[in-house]
């Protein structure tokens, strides 16, 4: 574990439960705090309950009628208290023009499930995290 990251808290915006699961288990592994949401009301309200959230781990398709880009669309308007938090796109469903949506509203960087594995994808993250620059 990783005392560093341990003050850090990522946000896992993920609707399959086994990979949502295994996400949280590597995140906590590798020293952070981890909180899930499966759907964008339930992100939005853990949020506006006022939890410190240093990075969010999207998926494109989610419970319910809004996807990851109604998400976005909401934490990065004008006058959004989470208009600045870093965002991590991780989907196998979206396509190479919503990646370059997701990009325009604020998305740190994109990934397609299939092509990354889950310890790269941390690693990026710890990255950013460190140095909070775009990977």
């Amino acid at each position: 574990m990783n005392i560093k990251n341990q003050n850090k808290t990522i946000l896992i915006l993920e609707d399959e439960r086994p990979l949502l699961e295994a996400i949280k288990a590597k995140i906590k592994t590798e020293g952070f705090r981890a909180v899930t949401a499966k759907s964008v009301p339930q992100a939005l309200d853990y949020l506006k309950k006022g939890a410190k959230i240093d990075l969010i781990w999207l998926d494109h398709y989610l419970y319910g009628k809004e996807d990851g880009l109604d998400f976005m669309a909401k934490i990065k308007q004008d006058g959004s208290a989470w208009k600045n938090l870093p965002v991590f796109v991780v989907s196998n469903t979206v396509s190479p023009d919503k990646i370059q949506v997701y990009l325009k509203l604020g998305v740190k960087k994109c990934y397609t499930k299939v092509d990354f594995r889950l310890d790269q994808i941390i690693a990026d993250i710890k990255q950013f995290l460190k140095s909070g620059k775009k990977i």
